[in-house]
């Protein structure tokens, strides 16, 4: 299957792909990056699923809650699929289908409990058990859906809601057959099955919300999905992982262009720390955050006006807006004096005429201008002066000076508002510092006479601070806004969760990285999702730190035990003797409490029970000579494991023999055996073995074996052996017969009464009957015909397992 394939051309590698924050930031720092749009929304595959399974856990313990599936599904060939009391688990959103052209995901949806028997034909003439499927949600079987996220439209005040419908699904693929017929009329099967309770297939992954009418007020957005850097790639650390791209237009703005495989447009969540530091991440475009917000506030100022310019590069391609001073201009008046002594001598500079220091742009002066720069909003003042002055200088000797001359003045004072997030609102602020490079001089002193050093100092003064004191108290002091709205009020996520900022940059647009985790006002508890063996135990907790009281339950319906937890969070699973015979099991765990601001709140979270510390998939087959069959083993972890044949003198053969998945080829027909029993085990790098067996019908069944579970309650099943004649099935005789058990427990007698040992376990029995037949004419061989069956144990478990005979 896809999950299990490995390209040839997959390269393994260590480390996530992708760009860190500081080289997206170097390339946002190029030309606006939002493709047109106000803004884009991104969060990755864990955020995603996060939000899925909290939605999952409501749905199972809604009125209206998922329940088991009985049913069945046609196969190739007359092939039939029978599932009883199948539980279908919690929906994974990946996208390794992803492009940024479109909006689809894959869905992986394992199926965690029930029994599966496939009733098929394996050798000819008769139906038998074919297979059977134990499925715990470690080793499958699994669902694989693609869908496409759509934008719903929500309730009044929402301007969509995001959402994924397994109704709706495009694509369909499973490992419950290997034959497109069969993955067909499964796929038709689950349609119909989800379409029962429609409202249980739509999961909501974010919302964005029109109730506060401000200048960030979302209009209206599209969706696209878009592949992490090298997700594609099976053998990478990060395969499969992506993020939901919302591409937003603002109140009294226009859509932007859908990006293409081919556009200017990364990956926008950094992947710092390998890719575990930040999980989403909003782009403000550049021309929102000039013309929205920053140039209204400019212009509130009374004693300046500011314009917008719109630079390109070389290419005609638009470059990022800034904000030009208009007015006011600072102007030194004509008159201005200054005077001095020096040894007697007074100097006196007189201004001939108005000294103008523009902020409007004088080529190759910029002005004032604020514009992005070092991923800050970048405040600066370059401006040149040349002016006339006159200086008379009164000396004791009576030889007066009287001289005309000019000074050059240069001025480049910068400041830099550097955005920060508010630990506590997550709102953004911005704080000034004056960059180190700004500056200012004047020049030259040569015409002057009796003007020393010290004089220049203090002359220089008169400028350098009065300048100073125009560009912090008038130009500046401007106070940028706290960003908040559209962040914090407009973007919602189901269940309390919020998009939590840790970062905000000014590279062009502003850039903000964070997560979507809890909200102040909520918790979760971590770990998120566990699988468990019978009997162990686990430590929960909930995140930020809360005060709050622990409970477990199993699922509506199911009153099979569940486990207990402690106050302080200790689940116990329950032990192997208390699933009786239950191969798997699932529990609600819930904290109920209050968060650190006295706000009453709850989290759940989902674990499971599985009886096998490996895991074989199907548990139980049927082939013929050379036939071949797969098999796919689970572990509660990443563990290593290696396959062997138990008996492999008896010429089953395994390819791979190592990983989650294998192949399995029977023996060529060289056996006078009518039924081959082959093992085949797996083990982990700690010793534990799993295993499951193969029936290996080296001959034509000569008749069919009929179940008969009325006693099943009672631990017992009746066996026939039934032989095809002309007008129809006949049974035989018991006393024509010869019952035994192949494998597996319990007991069979000559009645052909099978009898389940004492002690509930799951598993299987394995019973085959011989027909010995009088031969035709005397001296010629006997002639024996043989069937077989396979019952799954514990009998009681599925009070409709008979249906699986039929």
């Amino acid at each position: 299957m896809e999950t299990i394939m490995t390209l040839p051309d997959d390269t393994h590698i260590k480390a996530v792909g992708g760009k860190s924050r500081d080289a997206l930031l170097t390339w946002l720092q190029q030309n606006p990056k939002t493709q047109g749009w106000d803004a884009i929304v991104v969060y990755n595959r864990g955020r995603a699923n996060a939000l899925l399974l909290q939605q999952y856990i409501k749905k199972l313990t809604s009125e209206n809650y998922m329940s088991p599936i009985d049913g069945h599904i046609e196969g190739e060939e007359g092939s039939k699929l029978n599932f009883f009391g199948i539980q279908l688990g919690l929906p994974r959103i990946s996208f390794e289908n992803a492009d940024i052209e479109h909006s689809k995901a894959k869905i992986t949806q394992p199926i965690t409990a029930g029994l599966a028997i496939l009733k098929s034909e394996p050798v000819g003439g008769y139906k038998g058990i074919h297979s059977i499927m134990r499925p715990n949600g470690a080793a499958g079987p699994t669902l694989w859906m693609d869908v496409d996220l759509i934008n719903a439209p929500g309730n009044v005040t929402d301007a969509g809601v995001v959402q994924i419908d397994l109704s709706k699904m495009t694509a369909f693929d499973t490992d419950l057959f290997s034959d497109q017929v069969s993955i067909i009329n499964a796929k038709n099967f689950f349609l119909e099955r989800f379409k029962e309770k429609p409202e249980l297939q739509v999961y909501t992954l974010g919302a964005l919300n029109t109730s506060m009418d401000t200048t960030l007020t979302p209009k209206n957005f599209i969706i696209r999905t878009q592949a992490a850097p090298g997700a594609k790639n099976r053998a990478a650390p990060n395969y499969s992982d992506g993020a939901v791209v919302l591409l937003v237009t603002l109140k009294g703005g226009t859509d932007g262009g859908a990006p293409t495989e081919n556009s200017d447009f990364e990956y926008l969540i950094p992947n710092d720390e390998n890719g575990t530091k930040y999980s989403s991440a909003v782009l403000l475009s550049n021309r929102v955050l000039f013309s929205k917000l920053i140039l209204p506030v400019l212009n509130q100022h009374p004693n300046m006006t500011y314009e917008l310019k719109s630079p390109t590069d070389e290419d005609g391609k638009a470059l990022h807006l800034y904000a030009q001073a208009l007015k006011e201009n600072y102007v030194k008046p004509a008159g201005t004096v200054f005077t001095s002594s020096s040894d007697g001598h007074h100097s006196t500079l007189r201004l001939l005429e108005d000294a103008v220091i523009k902020v409007t742009e004088e080529a190759p002066y910029s002005g004032v201008v604020l514009k992005a720069q070092n991923n800050t909003l970048h405040v600066e003042w370059n401006a040149h002066n040349t002016s006339d002055w006159n200086q008379k200088v009164d000396v004791n000797n009576g030889n007066d000076t009287d001289v005309n001359g000019q000074f050059e003045f240069n001025l480049y004072t910068k400041t830099d508002m550097t955005p920060e997030v508010d630990p506590i609102t997550s709102a953004i602020q911005f704080s000034t510092t004056v960059s180190a490079e700004t500056g200012s001089s004047i020049g030259d002193y040569d015409w002057l006479n009796f003007f020393g050093f010290d004089h220049r100092a203090v002359f220089f003064r008169t400028w350098y601070e009065k300048l100073n004191e125009h560009f912090f108290n008038h130009i500046a002091n401007i106070k940028i806004p706290d960003i908040d709205t559209f962040l914090l009020r407009n973007l919602l996520f189901p269940d309390s969760n919020s998009m939590v900022l840790t970062d905000a940059h000014v590279p062009g647009d502003l850039a903000i990285f964070g997560n979507v985790d809890p909200s102040l006002t909520s918790f979760v508890i971590e770990p998120e999702q566990v699988i468990l063996n019978p009997g162990s135990t686990k430590t929960f907790s909930v995140a930020p730190a809360a005060t709050v009281t622990w409970s477990v339950q199993g699922l509506p319906g199911d009153t099979s035990p569940f486990g207990s937890i402690t106050n302080e969070g200790v689940y116990t699973a329950p032990t192997v003797a208390e699933l009786q015979g239950s191969d798997s099991q699932q529990a609600i765990i819930t904290a109920t409490g209050t968060t650190a601001r006295g706000i009453a709140a709850s989290s759940s979270t989902l674990v499971s029970i599985v009886s096998q510390t490996i895991s074989l998939n199907p548990i139980f087959s049927v082939t013929k000579s050379n036939g071949e069959l797969s098999f796919t083993a689970g572990t509660l972890d990443d563990r290593p494991l290696k396959w062997a044949m138990k008996n492999p003198a008896q010429g089953g053969q395994l390819n791979p023999t190592t990983g989650k998945s294998t192949t399995y080829k029977a023996s060529a027909d060289n056996s006078t055996d009518m039924f081959i029993q082959d093992v085949i085990q797996v083990t982990d790098d700690q010793g534990n073995i799993g295993q499951a067996e193969v029936l290996v019908i080296n001959k034509v069944l000569g008749g069919q074996v009929e179940v008969d579970l009325a006693q099943a309650a009672q631990g017992k099943a009746q066996l026939n052996f039934m032989k095809q004649y002309d007008s129809g099935p006949i049974p035989v005789p018991h006393n024509k017969l010869v019952w035994a058990l192949l494998g597996g427990t319990g007991s069979v007698n000559e009645l052909g009464v099978y009898t389940e040992p004492q002690e509930k376990l799951p598993g299987f029995a394995i019973i085959t009957c011989t027909f010995a037949r009088e031969p035709e004419f005397e001296g010629a061989p006997i002639p024996i015909d043989y069937g077989y069956t396979v019952i799954p144990l514990p009998l009681s478990q599925y009070p409709d397992i008979g249906r699986a005979y039929h």
